[in-house]
């Protein structure tokens, strides 16, 4: 069984509807009108189908939070390319799909909220820092843990700093000439993700 598939597929089809529903069909043409729900259940369900075809191709993933969000980066991909065979223009296509992976972000960081907190108390859902004899060292939260993800604590006076070496998804996107939809649809939605447990995140280059 696709375990990542049993998971999202639910909440993906909630939040394509979300986001698309009475959004115009195609910006350019308003004579082609607005998405109803048929008509996203249309476009998903073939997404679906596209991402069964494709999801063999990623290489395996060393932790089960990488393998999941890599099949989800697989998903997006597979929607994004399905809109596109509407005749939507890449841009437009890029913020429907952004629009929508950001309801499922939204519905992971309230669990992620629901969690404990690490002793540190510092906890974003992007992240925690631990302080040990003196040295703060930053770990990331699942599903983004190592080594699917790989991190390099970074010394800083006014919050917690780290660079991300490694990020299984954006490799994913990059190998299919899609780094614009990844900065759109994922990268971009960490701040959002970081104001809904009332942190900032300032970055400085992705």
């Amino acid at each position: 069984m696709d375990i990542a598939k049993f998971v999202y597929k639910p909440i993906t089809a909630r939040a394509a509807r979300h986001a698309l529903v009475g959004r115009m069909r195609l910006p350019q043409s308003p004579e082609r009108g607005r998405f109803i729900g048929d008509d996203v259940a249309q476009e998903f369900n073939a997404a679906w189908k596209r991402y069964d075809d494709a999801v063999g191709t990623p290489p395996a993933q060393p932790t089960r939070g990488s393998t999941m969000n890599v099949r989800l980066a697989c998903f997006t991909f597979s929607f994004f390319e399905q809109l596109l065979t509407t005749g939507m223009k890449r841009e437009y296509a890029i913020e429907l799909v952004a629009d929508a992976t950001w309801q499922v972000y939204r519905m992971w960081a309230r669990l992620t909220a629901a969690a404990s907190q690490p002793a540190s108390g510092k906890v974003t859902a992007l992240a925690f820092a631990v302080k040990n004899a003196g040295e703060t060292k930053v770990h990331l939260r699942f599903p983004f843990n190592a080594p699917g993800y790989v991190i390099e604590t970074v010394p800083s006076q006014v919050g917690t700093a780290f660079d991300v070496t490694h990020c299984p998804v954006a490799s994913y996107f990059r190998d299919r000439g899609a780094v614009d939809l990844c900065v759109a649809s994922w990268c971009n939605l960490d701040f959002a993700l970081s104001e809904l447990t009332h942190h900032k995140l300032v970055r400085t280059t992705t």
